[in-house]
């Protein structure tokens, strides 16, 4: 435009107007006239836009009911972002690890959006965060499993009060737990005056025969994970269930779960069952004798399983 402007300048200059310079200075005004009917009708449009609509006012977003907005809360915090995997590349690893209730928590969405979320107004960040760690089971521990939940070590001690459920994962590190499997008041579990469920998934029974020459003694683990559900329990103000699950390898007849039963039940709680090892309260299996070494090189059978002695000796 400017070279433009500069060439009808020198034009007029000259005093002579020359076909090429009478096009060029009528081609400039037919794109004037353009440019101003467009910007003429974009204000006409606008201007029967806001008679329409009227003022634009703010979305009365908490005068929806409840129900709605937890349900909005759930797309904006449990929607993860969509990646395309292309093909011979590796599956990802489970973000929530592969052990137990917590395993199956829903996928998060980007941090950005939720903490846009939380971020909003003081209202929302109560309710969103509420819904948020309501919705989630986590860990008492952390076990090596890849697991990016946080323990409930981890969790601000403003939102362990919305926790609901929690988990702890027995049977990893049995000839040597960590240091750090502590209960003391760093967890945090005397605020948790939600928790109405303590989930209690056993990977193995170290106490069966099978591990004999491996563990530190046969009743090592069952000692130190009695104990320590002992603990959990006393601290947890409100607890009403303990939810026992476990792999198939794990039988409600062996020390362990013995012992863990009997700190449940005397604590007062309810025992319940969870959906993996398909355990019942009518299954028959808590009364079975434990297991015992057979006559063959790394067979276990049941003492009610052995075959009876023949006819021919009794009457001998």
């Amino acid at each position: 435009m400017a070279s433009l402007a500069e060439a009808l300048e020198k034009v007029h200059l000259n005093g002579t107007t020359s076909p090429d310079a009478k096009a060029l200075r009528e081609n400039h005004e037919t794109q004037e006239e353009t440019k101003k009917e467009t910007e003429d009708k974009v204000e006409e449009e606008e201007a029967e836009e806001e008679i329409e609509t009227g003022p634009v006012t703010p979305f009365p977003f908490f005068d929806l009911p409840s129900e709605i907005r937890l349900r909005i809360y759930s797309f904006v915090l449990f929607t993860p972002r969509r990646r395309k995997r292309q093909r011979q590349q590796p599956i990802p690893k489970r973000p929530n690890g592969s052990v137990g209730a917590s395993s199956k928590n829903p996928p998060l969405a980007p941090l950005s959006e939720r903490l846009a979320l939380f971020l909003v107004s003081r209202r929302m960040h109560n309710e969103a965060t509420d819904f948020f760690y309501s919705s989630q089971t986590f860990r008492i521990f952390q076990i090596q499993d890849h697991s990016r939940t946080p323990t409930v070590r981890l969790i601000p001690s403003q939102y362990l009060p919305s926790v609901a459920t929690i988990e702890l994962i027995l049977g990893s590190s049995w000839t040597a737990p960590p240091k750090s499997w502590t209960v003391n008041r760093s967890l945090g579990l005397e605020q948790m005056t939600r928790v109405r469920t303590l989930k209690v998934f056993i990977e193995c029974d170290p106490s069966h025969p099978v591990f004999e020459g491996f563990r530190i003694s046969p009743n090592f683990y069952t000692e130190f994970a009695g104990g320590l559900l002992r603990q959990i329990l006393k601290r947890l103000p409100n607890l009403i269930y303990v939810e026992f699950d476990g792999y198939p390898s794990v039988r409600k007849s062996g020390s362990l779960m013995k012992r863990l039963l009997f700190e449940t039940r005397v604590s007062g709680a309810k025992v319940a069952w969870g959906p993996e090892r398909g355990w019942t309260d009518w299954d028959g299996e808590e009364l079975e004798p434990p297991f015992v070494r057979g006559t063959k090189v790394n067979e276990f059978v049941c003492p009610d399983e052995v075959p009876p002695p023949a006819l021919s000796m009794l009457n001998a």
